[in-house]
């Protein structure tokens, strides 16, 4: 051969090679957009609480939509493997994922806060749940769900403290990095003996961490300072009087519908929702006129006089009042990006509207209280009692967020650093704290960026 078919001969050979090549890599991208999808799916599975076998439900969904659309494109939905089996092992891949993203992040932290949870679920486990917030040397903030575990038989101080040092062996969290801990609250948790508090702080004593408690359980100050429970057990009787009967609840619905009322049906209670109280109570304030109706058609006069009782009915236009503020409360403080100093100002701002409230039906002056100036004039002894329960709760609020108040002038350096006084503040922070009070243009992006940005 000449020199100029080898090289024709050459360049045909290239040409073959690089178009088998590209059949390949077709083929090799395709398969990987048909896994990508099926991770994607899987992921959604998870992350919505749908069943496994969901997925199979979803591609049959997917064939129909494309057989319509793009009928063309059939073969590469079908390459989609949405089975049982498969959307379970990428769920467990996905997990070890996060779990080890999460860890590679840990390494890097400087400083974190944990917050513990301890619940029951269904089936009357009780599960321990640690929630981990962190910063790194760049300030960047990491929140996530770290970890759940089952406690088995009891939930002791000993048993929530062995729990917890498991799930921080799990993700590799030094004690040492660990600046505040948050608890819900409980006995368990606080006791400074037997409680995990207690134990902690007997397991290491050199610690610099602060003890905080839940701002948003409701549960345990109502129980404490407020006597809720003969107006609690007459509404959840009510309700489920109402609900817990099918034809009884669709009469009631369809009741509501004749009278075209603005709300379709009454709302269970349940006692593992923050809010739940508050707005079942909000609920039947707004359809007691229909309830009492109703009843009177059933002829259901007992449940009748109950919400026709005067003295019943104050007490319940005052704890509906008290417990929508106590839920604006808690909706403020709930959500990401919250800084501590932000949730304290809430509780501070509450402790102060407590007073306001009490020292108002002092003076018989109802204003923020419109469910109970609804029904007014109100006896006496029954604004004693109410102005006595809030200043309760006003104790109570102290006695619970008494830890806020320790840290509050670190807070200050936190919250408002160009009004603080720099002799006031730890000695390693003063000489910082004057360069950053003397500079005007820092002092500016503070006044217009959130903390977060600056």
């Amino acid at each position: 051969m000449t020199g100029d078919e080898r090289k024709q001969k050459a360049e045909d050979l290239c040409k073959k090679l690089s178009g088998q090549q590209s059949i390949f890599k077709k083929v090799n991208s395709s398969q990987k957009a048909a896994t990508h999808a099926g991770y994607v799916v899987a992921y959604n599975i998870a992350k919505s609480n749908k069943a496994l076998s969901d997925g199979e439900f979803v591609k049959y969904c997917m064939l129909k939509v494309c057989d319509n659309l793009c009928p063309d494109k059939t073969k590469d939905f079908e390459t989609v493997s949405l089975s049982r089996k498969t959307v379970t092992s990428r769920i467990e891949v996905i997990d070890k994922n996060i779990l080890s993203q999460l860890e590679s992040r840990i390494a890097q932290f400087k400083f974190c806060s944990i917050t513990m949870d301890e619940c029951t679920d269904i089936n009357d486990t009780a599960q321990l749940l640690l929630f981990i917030r962190c910063v790194d040397k760049n300030f960047s903030i990491t929140e996530e769900l770290a970890c759940m575990r089952s406690l088995k038989g009891t939930t002791t101080g000993s048993d929530i403290f062995h729990e917890f040092l498991e799930g921080l062996s799990t993700l590799k969290v030094p004690i040492t990095s660990i600046c505040s801990i948050t608890t819900d609250g409980a006995q368990s948790m606080t006791g400074t003996k037997s409680g995990f508090v207690g134990i902690f702080n007997q397991e290491y004593p050199e610690n610099n961490v602060v003890f905080l408690h839940y701002v948003i359980h409701q549960d345990a100050l109502r129980r404490s300072a407020l006597d809720m429970k003969p107006v609690l057990d007459v509404i959840v009787k009510l309700v489920n009087a109402i609900r817990s009967r099918g034809l009884t609840h669709r009469q009631f619905r369809e009741f509501l519908d004749s009278m075209q009322s603005e709300y379709s049906d009454l709302l269970y209670y349940s006692k593992v929702r923050w809010l739940s109280a508050g707005r079942v109570f909000e609920r039947v304030w707004q359809l007691k006129d229909e309830i009492v109706s109703f009843f009177q058609e059933k002829q259901w006069f007992v449940e009748c006089e109950i919400l026709e009782d005067t003295v019943w009915l104050s007490d319940f236009a005052f704890f509906t009042d008290l417990l929508c503020h106590l839920n604006k409360l808690n909706v403020k403080m709930q959500g990401k990006n919250q800084f501590i100093d932000d949730i304290w100002g809430h509780i501070r701002s509450f402790k102060l509207q407590l007073v306001l409230f009490a020292d108002q039906l002092a003076k018989n002056d109802l204003s923020h209280f419109p469910r109970l100036n609804s029904i007014a004039p109100v006896m006496k002894d029954k604004l004693r009692s109410y102005e006595d329960s809030l200043r309760r709760l006003r104790v109570e609020f102290e006695r619970r967020f008494q830890n806020f108040s320790a840290i509050e002038k670190d807070l200050d350096v936190f919250s408002m650093p160009f009004n603080v006084d720099c002799e006031t503040v730890k000695p390693d922070l003063q000489l910082e704290l004057i360069e950053l009070q003397c500079n005007t243009q820092l002092k500016q992006l503070f006044l217009n960026v959130p903390k977060l940005e600056f």
